[in-house]
Formats: structure tokens, C-alpha cells, sequence
């Protein structure tokens, strides 16, 4: 057996589809959004206008193929927050425990390091969801606290775990 040739890469216009249906397979999973139902790209085109150069959209291929991705968003437009920014990885269902999870979770931090010099990075996951905790704090994410009882999806009342990374050597 060959070992996959893995690839990250900014997403493009052409990914928004396969985006949004592996953020669509943790909607049919139940725990990891905020949604309750399946979204299309067209609900979420103010979502894909906002990543820029210093807020951007990597996708992960295995073998050409899209099996996840990593968005770096705005954490707040005002100013103050300039420096930090909310983290949300996704990964496709039939290639999770394949490591792409850590593998872009670690390019991630890599370009916050030399490229894009976020003073914070935040991550806001639900109690539910133990894989992607452990994969934070495998990464370096610190568990900042909690929010009770925050989110209302499908008439459940859900708590978040907050997670965050500084990164002290950020340029000012």
C-alpha cells in the first residue's frame, strides 16, 4: 500500500462545495456546530468573503483529494482584536484518526508563527466533542473556560469549552 500524498493549500471557489459538505457531516453527527440542519455554500458566501490574506481558508488533500480544512477568522472587527483570531478545523468523516486533524492543526500554528503573527488564537469547541478537544490540547491549547448552556441547538441547550494559544513571540 502507498502512503497518500498529503497536501495543505488555500481553499478556492472550487472547495466551497466540498467545505461546506464536510461541515455538513458534523451537522448529520450532532456535535460540533451550530447548526441544525444542512447549509449550502449560498448560506455561507459572507463566510468565505471574509478570509483574507491575514485570515485564511487552507484546505488539506490527500492524493489531490479534499479531506478537510482550517479557517482562521476575524475573533471581533473591532480593532482591539486585531491580534486574535478563532480557529475551526473540520475533517471529512471518512478520514478521520488519519493524523490530517494534527497535521493542519500544526501548519496552522506554523504560519501564525511566521507568516500571519496572531498574538491569540481561540477555539471555541462543545463539551460533547471530545476528539476535538484532545486534539487542541495535544496541540498546545490551553482550556480557558467555559460557557454554559450557550447555544440552543435542536432544542438543547449545549455548553462550549474555550481553548486558546498565545503566542508570546508575535510581533507588535
Amino acid at each position: 500500500m502507498t502512503k497518500a500524498t498529503i497536501n495543505i493549500r488555500r481553499a478556492e471557489a472550487s472547495d466551497w462545495e466540498t467545505i461546506i459538505n464536510i461541515f455538513n457531516e458534523a451537522v448529520a453527527a450532532g456535535i460540533a456546530t451550530d447548526e441544525s440542519k444542512p447549509i449550502t455554500v449560498a448560506d455561507r458566501e459572507e463566510w468565505f468573503a471574509q478570509f483574507d490574506d491575514r485570515h485564511p481558508l487552507w484546505v488539506i488533500t490527500s492524493d489531490g483529494k479534499v479531506s478537510g480544512w482550517c479557517a482562521l477568522e476575524y475573533f471581533s472587527t473591532h480593532p482591539a482584536y486585531t491580534d486574535t483570531a478563532e480557529i475551526a478545523i473540520y475533517i471529512h468523516h471518512g478520514a478521520h484518526r488519519q493524523g490530517l486533524g494534527r497535521r493542519l492543526l500544526a501548519f496552522a500554528d506554523q504560519q501564525i508563527k511566521e507568516e500571519l503573527h496572531f498574538k491569540t488564537v481561540v477555539a471555541y469547541i462543545y463539551e460533547r466533542n471530545q476528539a476535538s478537544q484532545g486534539l487542541f490540547k495535544q496541540s498546545g491549547f490551553e482550556y480557558w473556560g467555559h460557557l454554559p448552556a450557550i447555544a440552543k441547538v435542536d432544542g438543547e441547550y449545549r455548553e462550549l469549552k474555550i481553548y486558546g494559544k498565545n503566542y508570546p513571540s508575535v510581533r507588535v
